[in-house]
């Protein structure tokens, strides 16, 4: 694989945090995702329209929401990366009341890239250590 289609498949990845986490971009999302994407760590295949949804919870729960890669690899069809997560608490999460509080957690994810479009996500997001910040 090229060092161009590396460099197009690790700009994609960006380009979705930016339209998921960042902005809530519904458009781009539509146009990012293969049409059978399939996210390991919900264990189920999701459409444009749920990842949407998710996007807009997401952004409902943490205000100021953001997410910036700490390191992005890629290599063949995946691309991998070490992200954190800001925000501010403002809606019930998991059944904890909002807090108003600044949050900063990390994770792991993976994606497969496939004529251009992401098929595939497998994620592992320290959520515990998100929960701690907010029962503290």
């Amino acid at each position: 694989m090229s060092n161009a289609t590396l460099d197009a498949n690790k700009a994609l990845v960006l380009a979705h945090y930016d339209a998921v986490t960042n902005r809530h971009n519904p458009e781009a999302i539509c146009a990012q995702l293969a049409p059978d994407f399939f996210d390991h760590a919900a264990g189920k295949r999701m459409s444009a329209e749920e990842v949407i949804a998710h996007s807009a919870a997401l952004h409902e729960t943490f205000g100021d929401l953001s997410a910036v890669a700490e390191c992005l690899v890629a290599d063949r069809d995946i691309v991998a990366g070490r992200f954190v997560w800001r925000g501010r608490h403002r809606s019930p999460w998991r059944g904890i009341a909002p807090t108003g509080r600044h949050v900063e957690f990390r994770g792991m994810t993976f994606w497969r890239i496939r004529d251009g479009r992401i098929s595939e996500r497998w994620a592992e997001i320290d959520f515990a250590g998100l929960e701690q910040q907010l029962r503290d």
